[in-house]
């Protein structure tokens, strides 16, 4: 099956609003089987950059894995067939969209720890404006479990702390070897808005997600998700991060999420265009190529 994924002016205006938007349906049947295929890939055998952690208590055990796409083929025939890269690039109003960063979450039956509110660039090696979220489920995921957003929070120029004011925490109880969260982050940066505790002082968007949707959001943006003292069902995502070819590569001064520049041993400069380096970014789609979707 060919054919482009219809956005619409509309739905980009809305995203560089809100810096977030639901699409629904992008996923076909065949490529929703990729999907639950590779998450499940990536839980009975995750790669060398994994994490476990749960509650204090022990409870509610979340697996959360960088890059699962280089050892799961389900996940990076999912990717390769093309439809995801370019709702990226559609929103960002980019010429191409390169891949940053792939990730699986995936949330145990029962106890749902809470995702304090949060901004993703402090653990990253990219900065910009030009970065967005594809994040799909495979399991019905209600608003509260899913990711929320602070509307427009991407606009505000700033750069947070990876600690956050949030009570909530999470302890690890496993992680590969070729990953540690140890270290992330500049203890200079502010710390995030405490939005659990004023929530009535944020605008929040929230969205209950299907099976099939895609739920995009910008890089930059202030988001969590709400816990839960018992769900009837596992929730599983697949999310990849996207960057325009404007977008900076950045070296932090400490620990960060790779990129499959430190991955595979590209050296690529403080500041440098990842458009310059389509080694260590492979570019997922470029504008005027049409989706090629291929049976899964």
């Amino acid at each position: 099956m060919a054919g482009s994924i219809d956005i619409c002016e509309e739905q980009v205006a809305q995203y560089q609003r809100d810096g977030a938007l639901l699409i629904k349906g992008v996923l076909v049947d065949e490529e929703l089987e990729l999907l639950e295929r590779g998450l499940e890939e990536a839980h009975t055998a995750p790669g060398a950059r994994y994490t476990k952690v749960q509650s204090p208590e022990g409870k509610g055990e979340t697996l959360l894995e960088m890059f699962p796409s280089l050892h799961c083929p389900s996940l990076q025939n999912l990717l390769q067939i093309g439809v995801i890269p370019e709702i990226a690039g559609r929103l960002m109003s980019s010429s191409s969209a390169q891949l940053i960063l792939d990730q699986t979450f995936y949330k145990e039956r029962g106890y749902i720890n809470p995702t304090p509110w949060h901004q993703d660039t402090p653990f990253l090696r990219v900065r910009g404006d030009d970065m967005v979220r594809v994040w799909l489920t495979c399991d019905v995921s209600p608003r509260d479990l899913t990711v929320q957003v602070v509307r427009g929070s991407h606009r505000w120029n700033v750069v947070y702390n990876t600690k956050t004011a949030q009570s909530t925490r999470v302890v690890t109880t496993g992680e590969g070897k070729e990953f540690t969260f140890e270290g992330i982050g500049d203890d200079a940066s502010p710390v995030a808005p405490d939005v659990a505790r004023y929530r009535d002082s944020f605008e929040i968007l929230s969205w209950d997600v299907e099976p099939g949707d895609a739920l995009v959001f910008n890089g930059n943006i202030l988001h969590g998700a709400d816990g839960r003292q018992s769900h009837p069902i596992k929730r599983r995502a697949f999310t990849s991060m996207w960057g325009g070819p404007e977008l900076r590569y950045h070296l932090p001064k400490g620990n960060a999420t790779p990129t499959l520049a430190e991955i595979n041993g590209f050296s690529v400069p403080h500041g440098a265009r990842i458009g310059d380096y389509p080694d260590a970014f492979p570019v997922g789609w470029r504008q005027g190529n049409d989706t090629l979707r291929k049976s899964a």
